[in-house]
């Protein structure tokens, strides 16, 4: 059993997010790439409505999760530390503990960009779990993840967490875009708004709280040796090093799409490397 909650639905005819209200274009596209600001925001304006629709009851046990991943965190991972925060406020008496949902293998490209049936095997059925010793067995789990589109995703989180024995399982999304699934660059485009170039990616990198995640690593693992000098340079040193941890850590050398990137990507940060050290 489920119920699914969202702050904006968009409708199969709509053309994109608003400009203002809730969530904005811009602030979305700031937020899938590691804004973390705007990730607070998102992450209060869900429990706000999850507490105001669901109304949970006193000494309810609920674990907060964000969508599956294997490494690296995707940016719904950041709604999770605010959602706890704020829901602790509104219901003291809930007894609320963050969840990771574990993820095999990493996906073969740009998970926005693909069409269902690339999604669907992508994201097998089998692909997430639940660490066996975190005891769910009747409890009620909230997903938060940042948008649904296929709902192939939301699928395979209900699968391990009804495996694990969830007693009631909430999505909750900043956008629902099912009713415009049947075009496959929305949700690429949606992510592009105020992120279409390396200026645009260090102005997020460069705002308060930033918190890179998975699709930064791996957008700057797929951009051309210029773009990605332009990224690093650009960025502190500890952005730089996150960076190529966390193409090692997802496995990326691994993943067609992203090795040639990933070379690439080495070779500009040792270069700029010994450049610092003859400087």
């Amino acid at each position: 059993m489920f119920d699914r909650i969202a702050l904006h639905t968009l409708a199969a005819d709509a053309c994109g997010l608003p400009t203002d209200g809730l969530v904005p274009a811009a602030n979305y596209s700031r937020f899938k790439y590691g804004d973390g600001q705007v990730s607070m925001t998102f992450g209060r304006a869900l429990a706000d409505r999850f507490n105001e629709i669901v109304d949970p009851r006193p000494g309810e046990r609920i674990f907060v999760t964000s969508s599956g991943y294997g490494a690296v965190p995707p940016a719904a991972r950041s709604l999770v530390a605010p959602f706890v925060a704020r829901m602790r406020s509104l219901a003291p008496s809930v007894q609320l503990q963050p969840l990771r949902v574990h993820r095999l293998g990493v996906s073969p490209g740009d998970y926005a960009a693909m069409d269902l049936e690339a999604r669907a095997q992508a994201v097998g059925a089998k692909s997430m779990h639940v660490d066996p010793r975190i005891d769910v067995a009747g409890a009620r789990v909230v997903a938060l993840d940042d948008i649904r589109v296929t709902g192939t995703h939301e699928l395979a989180m209900d699968g391990c967490l009804n495996e694990a024995g969830a007693s009631w399982i909430d999505h909750l999304y900043v956008i629902d875009a099912h009713a415009a699934a049947g075009r496959p660059t929305l949700e690429s485009d949606l992510n592009e708004v105020a992120a279409s170039s390396v200026a645009d990616l260090l102005a997020i990198a460069d705002s308060p709280r930033f918190v890179p995640n998975a699709r930064l690593a791996k957008r700057i693992v797929s951009s051309s040796a210029h773009e990605q000098e332009a990224f690093l340079r650009g960025v502190p040193v500890s952005v730089r090093a996150w960076l190529l941890d966390a193409a090692e850590r997802d496995g990326l050398a691994h993943v067609p799409a992203y090795a040639t990137g990933l070379r690439r990507l080495r070779l500009v940060s040792a270069r700029l490397d010994r450049a610092a050290a003859t400087a």
